[in-house]
């Protein structure tokens, strides 16, 4: 499930905790610093497995990644409004 609980289950990998983070954060002032961090740690990871990829997770990590995108325009947005 991809419930709030995710977070914080330890099998979940760093770059999808801060994932889920980020996109759950409501807080405007936090909400492009978590994004950074998130896009940062995907980013991170996808070049971690550029060496042995895994078609799954590398979906998952460009699907975040165009997510994190989205938000981050969005909370730009709404900053300037």
């Amino acid at each position: 499930m991809g419930d709030i609980t995710s977070i914080h289950a330890p099998h979940v990998p760093q770059w999808k905790r801060l994932y889920e983070a980020a996109i759950l954060e409501l807080d405007p002032a936090k909400l492009l610093e978590r994004i950074a961090v998130a896009q940062s740690a995907v980013l991170d990871q996808m070049e971690d497995g550029l060496s042995k990829p895994s078609d799954g997770q590398q979906y998952a990590l460009r699907d975040a990644l165009h997510m994190l995108s989205t938000l981050r325009t969005i909370g730009e947005r709404d900053i300037t409004e």
